[in-house]
């Protein structure tokens, strides 16, 4: 068969050279779901062998090709057979490439506003999954089936990225944060987000300044974005081990109703249940406010009332989701059956007597809207 070249990637530019290796781990999964080897693929999408194996390794980075040609790529990967919702994912993972090795050539040198990624946009749990999965190799929900395809030697678990290259860009989202000072909130929030899947001892206590500077700072009740802020910068040390800025800030800032209500539609947002997409955290909590029923969010709470870094956060958001959305469990006896299980599940968890009263009053609630 004659190879063509409209699929075919270009060399990336001089110096640290253009990551690959999210979305082309991903394609190895998509390979893995068709039960191809690479040479047979090769020949259905009409490539040499080479360009399949520079793909799938990330030294041909699926980013360098054209978007038509993405898109054509994606197409013809379905139609022989791969899972529409996997195959769809893949220009994310190009996106989410392009994010790594920004950051990584960046390094500790500031990057102006235009050119950071964090500055683009408010990111979504699926987007950040993807971001974070050569650190932490927890594969992302729709592809979390899919084979790896059959290899005579040991293959990788997750993208892999070299030490160096992860050092370069956990330095990028510290530099990001710092630069971003307390003006530009989202940069900061998001770099402040991606630095919990640091495992160096500096960052963990430049997380913990990080807490304490958000917290001792008297924050309005109409300052929305500054407690999205604090919220981050508790959840980045809990996900480190330290549950006390959790607690502080559930007993704090989530005392006031309007930071209940942006911290709920937060993550309404960030699980992908409201559609519309936001430049700014102020943004998202106006505008997005009401656009969410709280459906997706229940759910996922119910699903992580035991997580043990998690469980006062989720616990407390899941109360006060059920007394903001009254109607999602008065019409629902399923989510009821499945909330009262979780609470008994969640019983067995280390909690704080607060986290144990909020317990206890979910479960009368819960028991409540079933009358």
């Amino acid at each position: 068969m004659a190879r063509g070249i409209t699929l075919t990637a270009v060399q990336g530019s001089p110096g640290t050279p253009e990551l690959g290796i999210v979305s082309g781990y991903l394609f190895k999964l998509l390979r893995g779901s068709l039960g191809r080897t690479q040479v047979d693929l090769a020949e259905r999408l009409a490539v040499d062998d080479n360009t399949i194996q520079g793909w799938e390794s990330g030294r041909r980075p699926l980013s360098a090709l054209r978007a038509a040609d993405l898109t054509r790529l994606t197409h013809r990967l379905a139609a022989m057979g791969a899972p529409v919702a996997a195959t769809s994912l893949l220009p994310s993972a190009v996106e989410a490439d392009v994010f790594l090795t920004t950051a990584v050539r960046a390094g500790g040198l500031a990057l102006p506003a235009w050119e950071n990624p964090l500055a683009a946009s408010v990111h979504r749990r699926s987007f950040v999954s993807l971001v974070t999965w050569p650190f932490t190799g927890v594969v992302p929900a729709v592809v979390r089936n899919l084979p790896l395809p059959k290899s005579r030697g040991p293959v990788a678990d997750r993208p892999q990225l070299a030490a160096t290259l992860r050092e370069s860009f956990f330095d990028q989202m510290r530099t990001s944060a710092e630069m971003a000072g307390t003006d530009a909130t989202l940069v900061r929030r998001q770099a402040t987000y991606l630095l919990a899947f640091d495992g160096r001892e500096e960052t963990a206590h430049w997380l913990s300044r990080e807490h304490k500077r958000t917290a001792v700072r008297s924050i309005s009740e109409k300052d929305l974005p500054a407690g999205i802020l604090n919220r981050t910068a508790s959840l980045a040390l809990a996900r480190q081990g330290d549950l006390e800025p959790v607690r502080h800030f559930i007993q704090g800032t989530l005392s006031n109703d309007d930071q209940t209500l942006a911290s709920l539609t937060y993550w309404a947002y960030w699980l992908g249940e409201i559609p519309d997409t936001y430049a700014s955290d102020g943004d998202m909590v106006e505008m997005g406010a009401r656009a969410w029923s709280g459906h997706r969010l229940a759910r996922h709470l119910i699903g992580h009332l035991g997580d043990p870094r998690n469980a006062e956060m989720n616990i407390h958001s899941l109360l006060c989701l059920v007394m903001a959305r009254k109607e999602l469990l008065e019409s629902d006896g399923d989510l009821r059956s499945r909330t009262l299980l979780a609470i008994e599940q969640a019983e067995s968890t280390e909690l704080s007597r607060h986290a144990r009263q909020e317990l206890q009053n979910l479960r009368f609630a819960t028991q409540l809207a079933g009358r």
